[in-house]
């Protein structure tokens, strides 16, 4: 470590980190940078020397006569590989486990690669593939080679593996190197793909595909590495192919020398290799779209660009670029490829042959190649299977014959379903509601208008329109009937009416009426007083209609508010308060029905009964006049007076023959516009008017009388409906919403209800904020463990229930304590409720801001937990590891130990809350007692309900990781550290947060069967200058005579020179190896590391705890010692 290190961080160097301008050492602390970050030294217990020693074998093992395949592109590999993990997001479904056999394996994945590919080697019969049978000939000799380094003492990284470790290791690390096996990149494609469709992927096979991807990233590196890169390739080609002519071998694909054509290479390499694969990644991790992708069709774009300029040798290249520096280089690119976009150069492009080296040349995506190490999931084809055994077909067939009949009826089950959903569509869409209303206005407005503004023609039209009316109006009847629930009782009889009602205003329907038998015996007096009978009943039923009028306006202001909702994000809070976005309530439903009912009912009989007892009792001077012709037959003065009286008269008679008629008037009115007069005193003397112009006037009346009864039934409507929503029914339904979203997610956090009249709050303002409140408490109360039985008791209207079945879930567990409580009690008195108040407000905001949840607060205790997410019965779902929860759990606990240490004494504590009353006989100890608390975290499984009865009940949890926590809360007062740590939570963390941690000790708490190792984030303490009360004492009992002197004198000068580096890796090197060596029994060595330690940094109480552990037992390990034992619980 005496080469001076990179002054760039290793999470800063990115996609442009060029191993070419690297040197060897340069590479190697860059792969010591990754491997530390990623915390695996701390981890898996690897010494520096061992690493190091490690990666020395592994640059060597590398040909450097190789223009590609050498150690540079191994650390290039390890270095994309990194960046996949911890820039596109892949760390997050990885375990340490994992990473280090990814980081490894990149390492070793080209170990002794000749530059001849497997083709080679094939065609050569070399040693090689007679070795490994032609099998993934270079990939099996690599991870041989890797086995026989690590076989290696000085380089084995995997020496602290247990031997299952270590046997899954070599697993993986095969599997590994093998699947970067060119011939191998479909099936491997199609495994992850495969994986991806049933949502099984595995983590051993997400780990490969980000190595093969990382050995094939080259093309998406920036212009001037990819080039780079580019040509080793094509040099390392062309030594291959030189080879090949001189053995008289045929010559593979781009490898020829007189045929260069370094473009056309790159084109078809990417299109058929790279950008399939890294599709395929980018649509598990959608980062490596913007890192990856972006920058490979760049590469592809500028490839093409040379091809279509015919630029096709390297050098020619070089000389090209060369020229185009410090120009635009947009000029470089095709007019069809400056957008980026990956044509595919297939086959038949006119840049020719695009078989890529080392891929067989039949291989496609859907190739069905099994490799005989693989175990694929595919299933076998019925007919295949018939043929092979025909007792087997008959089985087949006759399930086929049973699939078919459930497949017919869910056929027909899947078709209703579909014709239902379709008409209720159509009911509800806004194209048929607008429909409807205009019919309905039509139906209100058409005949009247007419009336006032047609003529004779203009009926027949009104006849077509009325009937198309009639008939859309059927057809929502019947919709409605088959889609609308209880539509039946009420609204049906009103439409059914209303649209009967329009019947009579068809003309061609009431003439077919006529000419059946039902109209005869009626006279013309008769028929006159029914139609207008009919024409009453048919305005009354028109009017009905208009509670249609309510629906629109709904579906218009719903319409309108959804508009301005999505055009508007930053609405007040009283607006939000107004936008009715509740579903209707029963009680709001049932209250607007009947309010609308009773005012249509009331309207519609008001109309009815003024029709109806409405009596003209001015005397018509036509009928009296009339009436006295009929009496005097042969007055001629009368017949004088009546004619010069009234000019409208179009017909008169007084027999059987017309004694006036004005033919061509008559022809031009209407019925309607006929009034005929029959004289009471001889029915023979009959006379017709032309009373146009009063049906006119009586229709322009008919639409003011019926547009005031329009309005009118729609404002009372409305108004009446308004109070009873604004006062009942909208606090109700929010009130219903508060506790309907309490039972889907009872930790929700809900707004406080506004009370601004003060004294003049009504009923449901009151109930409102104690249901706010309520439920607030509630939250509090019970917590995240108690949200089950929230949710449980609101949706269920069944009685009170609170000791529901408990739910297993896995959490991380944390458990704090106030240090000294009980002192600190007897000093406040009644004020310790403020002191462990505040320690409770500081504990509970980083923690709920962290994403977790208190839990029990003990007095002096709190209970802290974060729910991991997880898939049916508790069990974590596959993928997400959440190590940005378990990041966060930890930083939440060290920002609570940071906050009260700062705090300082008790009365500087308490000095916001006023100091308390602190009690004078003990005022001047509690001024030197300092805030503290301490902190375990552990992760595991546990038992989340109500322990109890129906008495009283806590909501929490049981389960002997909760105690685990709990145990390693008290061993922080053993090991005198704020914050102590499991195994279990340890690995949950993301790596470069375990690069910051260490071990503590391998210990057995009492009442457990199994040792535990623990772990400690060191703090500005722990490497403190500040000695211990004791420090002169340790120092001379980890003192050595000169025989130890003399038996580990390199061991102690190696670690003297670890100690005064300013390498933290070399630090925290010597540390893992002073715990390696406490843990292997060889306590002679943990002495001399110990005694080294503890004069270099006095104050860590670690490594102070260690030495009187082991002073004990007089540095001597006892044969059955196994790990520290602990007694405290």
């Amino acid at each position: 470590f005496n080469v001076r290190r990179s002054s760039v961080a290793v999470n800063d160097r990115a996609w442009d980190y060029d191993v070419f301008q690297q040197s060897e050492q340069e590479l190697i602390h860059h792969a010591i940078d990754i491997f530390d970050e990623r915390g695996l030294f701390s981890r898996y217990s690897i010494p520096m020397s061992t690493f190091c020693n490690f990666l020395t074998e592994i640059k060597n093992g590398y040909n450097s006569e190789a223009p590609y395949h050498n150690s540079y592109h191994a650390f290039d590999v390890l270095h994309v590989s990194y960046l996949l993990m911890t820039k596109c997001g892949a760390d997050e479904y990885l375990e340490s486990f994992n990473v280090l056999s990814i980081l490894v394996a990149a390492l070793a994945h080209d170990l002794g690669h000749d530059g001849y590919n497997n083709a080679f080697h094939q065609n050569t019969n070399s040693d090689h593939a007679v070795t490994y049978n032609g099998i993934s000939i270079l990939e099996n000799y690599s991870a041989a080679y890797l086995f026989r380094i690590l076989r290696k003492k000085e380089c084995n990284i995997f020496a602290r593996l247990s031997d299952e470790e270590m046997t899954k290791m070599r697993s993986r690390l095969i599997d590994l190197i093998l699947d970067t096996d060119a011939k191998n990149h479909y099936m491997l494609m199609t495994r992850f793909k495969h994986g991806m469709e049933m949502k099984k992927l595995s983590r051993g096979l997400l780990s490969s595909l980000i190595l093969h991807v990382s050995d094939v990233s080259n093309p998406t590196r920036p212009g001037t590495i990819a080039r780079k890169w580019a040509y080793s390739v094509q040099t390392e080609f062309f030594r291959q192919g030189d080879k090949e002519i001189e053995l008289g071998l045929p010559r593979s694909p781009f490898m020829d020398r007189s045929h260069e054509n370094l473009p056309r290479m790159q084109v078809a390499f990417i299109d058929a290799v790279v950008h399939p694969v890294f599709r395929l990644l980018a649509d598990f991790l959608p980062l490596v779209e913007d890192h990856c992708i972006k920058p490979l069709q760049l590469n592809r774009a500028f490839y093409q660009s040379m091809l279509h300029r015919g630029i096709l040798k390297t050098e020619d290249i070089v000389n090209f670029i060369d020229k185009s520096k410090g120009k635009d280089v947009s000029f470089m690119l095709p007019s069809d490829c400056n957008d980026g976009d990956n044509d595919s150069v297939g086959p038949t492009d006119d840049v020719g042959e695009t078989h890529i080296p080392g891929i067989p040349s039949d291989a496609t995506q859907s190739s069905a190649d099994v490799d005989v190490r693989r175990a694929s999931v595919i299933s076998l084809n019925n007919s295949l299977r018939k043929e092979a055994d025909p007792e087997l077909g008959r089985v087949f067939e006759e399930q086929n014959t049973s699939i078919r009949r459930l497949s017919l009826q869910s056929t027909v089950m899947k078709s209703s379903n579909i014709v239902y959903t379709a008409m209720k569509r159509c009911l509800e869409s806004p194209i048929f509601q607008a429909l409807t209303f205009l019919c309905t206005i039509f139906a209100l407005f058409a005949f009247d208008f007419n009336l006032a503004l047609g003529n004779k023609r203009t009926d027949t039209i009104m006849d077509f329109a009325t009937l198309a009316a009639f008939s859309i109006f059927v057809i929502e009847i019947c919709l409605s009937l088959l889609c609308t629930k209880g539509y039946l009782k009420f609204f049906f009889w009103l439409d059914f009416i209303a649209t009967i009602s329009l019947y009579f205003e068809i003309s061609f329907f009431l003439e077919s009426f006529e000419n059946t038998g039902m109209g005869m015996g009626l006279n013309e007096f008769a028929l006159a007083r029914a139609g207008r009978a009919a024409k009453v009943g048919a305005r009354a039923g028109r009017l009905l209609r208009l509670i249609r009028l309510l629906k629109i306006f709904k579906f218009a202001t719903w319409t309108l508010k959804r508009v301005i909702k999505g055009n508007t994000q930053n609405q007040s809070k009283d607006d939000l308060e107004k936008d009715l976005t509740f579903n209707m309530s029963i009680i709001g439903r049932r209250m607007t029905e009947s309010i609308t009912k009773k005012v249509i009912l009331a309207v519609v009989l008001m109309l009815i009964v003024f029709s109806a007892t409405s009596v003209d009792l001015i005397p018509d001077a036509r009928q009296i006049q009339l009436d006295s012709i009929g009496m005097y037959p042969n007055s001629t003065i009368l017949r004088e007076s009546f004619f010069e009286s009234h000019d409208n008269i179009v017909a008169f008679s007084d027999g059987d023959e017309y004694d006036y008629l004005d033919g061509a008037r008559l022809d031009a009115l209407r019925d309607v516009e006929i009034l005929t007069l029959v004289s009471d005193a001889d029915e023979d003397v009959t006379a017709s008017f032309d009373v146009s112009q009063d049906t006119a006037t009586q229709a322009i009346l008919s639409i003011i009388i019926t547009a005031f009864v329009s309005i009118l039934l729609a404002s009372m409507g409305l108004l009446f409906s308004r109070d009873a929503y604004q006062l009942v029914i909208h606090p109700i339904e929010k009130m219903k919403h508060t506790v309907q979203q309490l039972s889907e997610n009872p930790l929700l956090h809900l707004e406080r209800v506004k009370n601004n009249r003060g004294n003049d709050s009504s009923e449901t303002d009151v109930l409102e904020q104690a249901i706010t409140k309520m439920a607030a408490l509630l939250q509090v109360g019970f917590g995240s463990a108690g949200a089950e039985i929230i949710a449980k008791n609101l949706s269920d209207m069944g009685e009170l229930n609170p000791m529901i079945p408990g739910v297993r879930v896995n959490a991380i567990f944390g458990f704090a304590d106030i240090r000294n409580f009980t002192f600190a009690t007897e000093g406040l008195q009644q004020d310790v409720m403020i002191f462990v108040n505040k320690i409770a407000a500081i504990t509970h905001r980083h923690v709920v801001n962290s994403g977790g949840h208190p839990n029990k607060n003990i007095g002096d205790a709190f209970l802290l937990v974060w729910k991991l997410k997880g898939g049916k019965n508790g069990t974590k779902s596959s993928g997400d590891l959440q190590k940005d929860l378990y990041d966060s759990a930890l930083s939440a606990c060290q920002r609570v130990i940071r906050d009260i240490q700062h705090a300082g004494n008790l009365a500087s504590f308490l000095d916001d809350d006023g100091g308390g009353n602190i009690s004078t006989a003990w005022a001047s100890s509690l001024k030197s007692y300092n805030v503290a608390i301490g902190v375990g975290l552990h992760k595991g499984w546990a038992i989340e309900g109500a322990i109890g009865s129906k008495v009283k009940i806590d909501a929490s949890y049981l389960s002997p990781h909760v105690n685990m926590a709990s145990r390693l809360e008290a061993a922080t007062k053993q090991y005198r550290v704020p914050l102590l740590m499991s195994e279990a939570f340890f690995t949950g963390l993301s790596g470069h947060v375990q690069s910051t941690c260490r071990r503590v000790d391998r210990v057995m708490f009492k009442g457990s069967t199994d040792p535990i190792q623990i772990y400690h984030v060191p703090g500005a303490s722990d490497w403190s200058n500040n000695p211990v009360s004791n420090h002169s004492e340790l120092v001379a009992m980890t003192s050595w005579d000169e025989d130890t002197e003399n038996d580990y004198r390199g061991l102690i000068r190696d670690a003297q020179s670890k100690i005064d580096s300013d390498n933290e890796i070399s630090h925290r090197d010597l540390y893992d190896g002073l715990m390696n060596a406490y843990l292997d029994k060889d306590w002679t060595m943990c002495k001399i590391y110990s005694h080294l330690w503890i004069k270099k940094w006095p104050g860590d109480r670690i490594v102070v705890a260690l030495i009187e552990e082991l002073s004990r037992h007089n540095f001597i390990c006892p044969d059955d010692w196994q790990c520290h034992k602990l007694t405290e619980k």
